[in-house]
């Protein structure tokens, strides 16, 4: 059983994740590598494990057995190391972490920094994006995000709040006047970024206001492109405040309708509660919280 050992791992994680280059990123190995390990398990067993096709990936009757029950003891072992860790009070270990191109709150930097110096036996890989990643799939430990993620099964805490406003340049405004509520906004180009709502909810003290915003003439997937586009003039931009210090400041963006608010957004830490690096990722996660 020994000598499997490492082509089990390699097995779950492939289960895990529904491919063998996915598998590979996840153990930092290459795809070769999780191929080979698959070939030398299925040999020795003499059984096929994983049944493949150009387009997916299936687990045959007695791969899904072997699959649960190594997932359960490699589960287990995982447990005894978190506890004989947690006894010896040591904090080692790698963590994979997941963050927005732009963190509208630079505490939650100053903190992630702040734990990398005062734990140097922690890797952090952090991966600084605005494209969602699979949590379980991609291999990551911790999703640092501003609003939800669809899938609710997960563990999530608050670290903070974040203030978004509407802001357009001078010359967007000269040439759309008559922005005087928010009805209006539904008659003039704006900025979208990814697959966000273009459903917009505002506020002014009792009063709610709902407005679909229609006209989209250019769409990007990461906050600094909308800010560069919102800048160019071509059209609203719902941007978070902390990354337009210097555009409001130099006259580059104005706020439109500055009398009303955005709902603030709720910058969060979210994390697969079957991740293998539980004790870790909690630590870093209070850590975080503050």
């Amino acid at each position: 059983m020994y000598r499997d050992l490492q082509s089990i791992a390699a097995f779950v994680a492939v289960a895990e994740t529904g491919a063998f280059t996915k598998a590979a990123k996840r153990l930092g190995v290459s795809p070769s590598v999780i191929s080979h390990h698959i070939a030398k398990l299925e040999s020795s067993l003499d059984e096929t494990l994983i049944y493949r096709t150009t387009r997916k990936m299936t687990l045959s009757e007695k791969g899904r057995k072997l699959f649960d029950a190594a997932l359960t003891g490699l589960n287990g072992i995982q447990d005894v190391l978190d506890s004989i860790q947690d006894q010896h009070d040591a904090v080692v270990g790698a963590l994979r972490i997941t963050l927005p191109a732009f963190v509208p709150d630079p505490v939650i930097e100053e903190r992630i920094m702040a734990f990398a110096s005062r734990y140097p036996d922690v890797a952090l890989d952090l991966d600084y994006t605005d494209q969602l990643r699979d949590l379980v799939e991609d291999g990551y430990d911790l999703s640092i995000r501003l609003g939800d993620l669809p899938n609710s099964t997960f563990m999530r805490r608050k670290l903070s709040e974040i203030h978004h406003v509407l802001v357009a340049s001078p010359d967007f405004i000269a040439r759309n006047e008559l922005i005087l509520s928010p009805s209006d906004l539904a008659q003039v180009p704006y900025v979208a970024m990814g697959d966000e709502s273009c459903d917009l909810c505002l506020y002014r003290k009792s009063e709610e206001n709902h407005v679909s915003l229609q006209y989209c003439q250019i769409q990007v997937k990461n906050i600094y492109a909308a800010k560069a586009a919102t800048v160019a003039g071509l059209g609203i931009g719902n941007l978070p405040m902390p990354l337009l210090s210097h555009e409001i400041a130099s006259g580059k963006l104005v706020q439109v309708l500055p009398g009303w608010e955005l709902p603030k957004l709720m910058m969060q830490a979210i994390w697969p509660e079957t991740t293998k690096r539980t004790n870790l990722t909690k630590r870093i996660v209070d850590f975080l919280a503050g």
